[in-house]
């Protein structure tokens, strides 16, 4: 068995060496491939070895004959010459130089004919086009999206892609690109890129379109104003086919006057309203058309004052007391704040909400409004959330972010501090309100008003120091909304 597959062996390099020796014969030259650039001049050799009579030897590309030197007379091809030592120049090489050239030398009997074969391969820099070659695609969503690059070059190019500035990363480098439209995110231009190592990337761009039905991007649904003031409205849309866009107040298409003006820059659109009145508070729709659907917008125009905002200085103050600092911006004097709060327990049953009402202490006309004010009767170690509402003469605001806290000794959070959630005015809630003393009659356990509230409860939260002043508060049960 070994013997057989040495002999295979032998036999298989025998003939590669055969081969290999057949290639050369007669030649001392070697086959070469010339890899050069444009305009470059390039020699490609044919040696033929003495027998002691000389050879005719003949040039070749693609069946046509460029030079014999039997043929002294012959008129060679533009930028071609041939050699006394049978060498072929080629000069000024062009990319259509590029292919197979072949020397064939021709001998008297017994020797024959012998030929070698040399290659000059042409390097130049990449260029591409797109396809389509508009550069512009449509497609509807949900359907499929075929873009491609065609690239030339030597070496053969490799093309990446890249979209709104990133680069697309794929699992190899291929000149089609084949995805579903499935969200209007994936329109815009893409830009394939085509490089060989030869001079600079090529570069052909495809604006991809994905027809769509309006959406539409609102950052602030509630915009505060004052009367004398400018406000603006700005609604972001989002179409293919691009969208019209009108404004709407009170089911009713917004008369534009020199006072009222709507302005669009792109896909932003605003509706800008120049010395606001409180006839102009309400609710103003955005609403965007186009041939495949219509969407709207609910934006509100309002004198109420913006959501507070607390404070990073809030603090604890002690192991039962919590100070708070926040802000309002409000073009109007601020008249009142509503101070919510309630014990927190992760994983555990919410608690009922008590509610503070807490006088402005100013008169300032704004814009921003600061307060501050201590809380004390808390319990130690202890997990509170809280918001503020503020008012102003023309009602209640939004209910602030919701703002986690504890008393000194609790365990710390993750999430303390500010976090969204859910406003509580769209809920019907348990509230256990906190009034001055003096606006009711103090009775043994507490104060009674539609039932009776424990005296070790109503001793829970009875301090409150605003601005340096002790008020004594006692309480009573209500189930509502904030007025």
């Amino acid at each position: 068995m070994f013997s057989k597959i040495s002999w295979t062996l032998a036999i298989i390099f025998v003939a590669a060496a055969a081969i290999q020796v057949a290639g050369h014969r007669g030649f001392k030259s070697v086959p070469t491939t010339v890899k050069t650039f444009e305009n470059d001049t390039v020699l490609l050799p044919c040696h033929v070895e003495n027998s002691g009579t000389p050879a005719r030897v003949r040039w070749w590309r693609d069946g046509v004959l460029l030079a014999d030197s039997g043929e002294p007379t012959l008129l060679l091809p533009a930028r071609i010459k041939m050699r006394e030592n049978n060498s072929l120049e080629v000069s000024y090489v062009k990319p259509e130089d590029t292919g197979e050239y072949v020397c064939q030398a021709s001998r008297p009997a017994p020797w024959g004919h012998v030929t070698q074969v040399h290659a000059i391969e042409v390097m130049y820099p990449p260029s591409v086009h797109p396809v389509p070659e508009s550069g512009e695609l449509e497609v509807a969503m949900g359907d499929e999206v075929d873009m491609a690059c065609v690239a030339k070059g030597i070496p053969t190019p490799i093309i990446s892609w890249r979209s709104k500035g990133e680069d697309l990363l794929l699992r190899d480098d291929r000149p089609r690109l084949r995805f579903h439209a499935d969200t209007h995110d994936l329109s815009g231009r893409y830009t394939c890129v085509a490089t060989n190592g030869v001079g600079q990337p090529a570069t052909a761009t495809i604006d991809l379109r994905i027809k769509h039905k309006p959406e539409i991007e609102v950052k602030k649904n509630w915009v505060h104003a004052s009367p004398g003031i400018r406000a603006q409205l700005d609604c972001k849309v989002i179409a293919w086919p691009d969208a019209k866009v009108e404004w709407y107040f009170k089911d009713e298409k917004v008369p534009y006057t020199s006072r009222i003006v709507k302005h669009t820059a792109g896909s932003d659109h605003s509706l800008i309203i120049r010395n606001t009145r409180t006839t102009d508070y309400g609710e103003y729709l955005c609403r965007a058309s186009n041939v495949l659907g219509i969407r709207d917008a609910v934006i509100e125009l309002s004198g109420v004052a913006n959501p507070a905002t607390f404070k990073k200085e809030s603090h604890s103050i002690g192991k039962t007391a919590y100070n708070f600092i926040w802000e309002v911006d409000s073009y109007s004097p601020i008249i009142e704040y509503q101070f919510w709060f309630r014990q927190f327990v992760r994983g555990g049953a919410r608690s009922e909400w008590y509610k503070l009402l807490i006088p402005s202490g100013s008169n300032a006309i704004g814009p921003v409004h600061a307060r501050s004010f201590n809380l004390t009767g808390l319990a130690e170690a202890t997990h509170y959330e809280g918001l503020i509402l503020s008012r102003n003469r023309y009602g209640w605001s939004r209910p602030s972010r919701l703002l986690r806290f504890s008393t000194e000794g609790a365990p710390a959070e993750d999430d303390d501090g500010l976090r969204v959630e859910a406003a509580p005015e769209q809920k019907i809630m348990p509230v256990v309100e906190l009034e001055p003393m003096s606006q009711h009659s103090q009775h043994s356990g507490g104060y009674t008003s539609s039932g009776s509230w424990p005296a070790s409860r109503t001793r829970e939260f009875c301090f409150i120091q605003l601005s340096g002043v002790l008020v004594i508060f006692t309480v009573r049960i209500v189930v509502g909304r904030y007025r």
